[in-house]
């Protein structure tokens, strides 16, 4: 077991992703539950943000030895549109103020962390602490105007981060836990129809009785022209119908920090194999809907969606692909499925639990970061009351949250 003597010895270095670098060390850090940190689906991310990201590693070594790294990527001019309300949303909205900001960890990933070798563990603030302490340096020689460390699921309680960091409770993740649920039976051949799949209802018999009336009135009311698959691959012409789709739904967020390019679902496709795959609905052959899955032995992370609103309120696009996406789940021997930040209302009446993440921001400024920062707490908090709250639903109730 490492003593704090080790850590006199440890170094960090920064490292830009535009360069070669080996992926093999510090993947064996990465945990099998979380696909989306592997350093190959980073590089297609990074590879297809259009928003002209910098993307850098900072790993941590001791004699030469791999024992810690996270990532963060630079936006060269982040606004954050949607994250104030009242007048001063409407004022920000006409008179944005853009940052030069940094992300540690993925900007467009929930659940991150820094990956930390097993028996370092023990030791992880003293380690966090060191990466955060030499990434603020590297960045105030880029001129930074603002660090995010984003959606982290433990939170980080060292004195140094209570110094440089104004700690957020901001859009916490949704689960659906699906242990104990009943395994799909022998004569559905997992080809089954939704209304008359038995670990469907089993699933639903958790869900309050209100809840199971209306999934089940959304299903027997499924318009017999709408398909829905799960595929592996598809043609340039849909993954492009896709990425059309994405936008659609990109479009109708407040707050934007992310811009996909037209080739990621299909270099996602080539790069991540199995482990990547997109459950598609379709009218006639045509994509009007999806959901990206990356996957694990136990688990289905639900990373983003696209849908044509023109037929999402005719369809009930948004409920059918979630009711498909668990349904994959159970007949896979899924143990839980990740459903993404924001829209909570049909998430919680699926089921869905909250799950907190922490944040933390620190403006390169002194004035914009005891001001702004006070200002974006204050902003936070309904999303501190949701995670904190026995009835999620009546904080919804009195904050308008849902875009669906």
């Amino acid at each position: 077991m490492p003593t704090t003597e080790n850590f006199a010895n440890l170094k960090i270095k920064i490292i830009n992703c535009g360069d070669k670098f080996e992926c093999a060390n510090l993947d064996a850090l990465v945990s099998s539950k979380n696909p989306q940190h592997k350093t190959k689906y980073l590089q297609t991310l990074a590879a297809n943000l259009d928003n002209n990201f910098k993307w850098y590693m900072s790993v941590a070594t001791i004699s030469d030895e791999v024992v810690a790294w996270t990532c963060f990527f630079i936006d060269k001019s982040l606004a954050f549109h949607g994250l104030f309300s009242g007048v001063m949303g409407k004022l920000y909205k006409f008179f944005p103020v853009k940052f030069k900001t940094a992300f540690i960890s993925s900007p467009v990933a929930e659940y991150n962390m820094i990956h930390i070798k097993s028996e370092y563990k023990p030791h992880e603030d003293i380690i966090a602490d060191k990466i955060i302490e030499e990434t603020l340096a590297f960045l105030k020689k880029e001129k930074l105007d603002l660090v995010v460390v984003k959606d982290h699921i433990r939170p980080y309680n060292s004195e140094y981060f209570n110094k440089k960091f104004v700690h957020l409770h901001f859009l916490p993740g949704t689960f659906i836990d699906l242990e104990g649920i009943r395994e799909c039976e022998h004569m559905c051949d997992k080809k089954c129809a939704i209304a008359d799949c038995h670990c469907f209802d089993d699933y639903l018999m958790n869900l309050k009785k209100k809840y199971r009336a209306n999934i089940r009135n959304k299903i027997n009311r499924r318009k017999s022209d709408l398909t829905i698959e799960i595929v592996s691959h598809l043609s340039p012409e849909e993954n492009a119908r896709c990425h059309e789709l994405y936008q659609q739904t990109r479009d109708k967020q407040d707050l934007k920090h992310e811009c996909l390019g037209p080739s990621y679902f299909c270099t996602c496709s080539k790069e991540l194999g199995d482990s990547c795959k997109m459950l598609v609905a379709r009218i006639d052959g045509k994509i009007i809907g999806f959901a990206q899955l990356l996957e694990n032995d136990n688990d289905v992370i639900n990373v983003r969606m696209g849908m044509d609103y023109s037929y999402n309120k005719d369809y009930n696009l948004y409920y059918h692909l979630l009711y498909e996406n668990i349904t994959y789940c159970i007949r896979n021997k899924k143990r839980k499925l990740y459903t993404s930040q924001t829209c909570y209302r049909p998430k919680l009446e699926m089921g869905a639990k909250l799950l907190p993440l922490h944040s933390y921001i620190h403006f390169t400024n002194p004035v914009f970061h005891k001001f702004l920062g006070g200002i974006v707490a204050k902003n936070c908090k309904c999303y501190s009351e949701l995670i904190q709250t026995d009835s999620p639903s009546e904080v919804l109730a009195r904050h308008n949250l849902c875009n669906y």
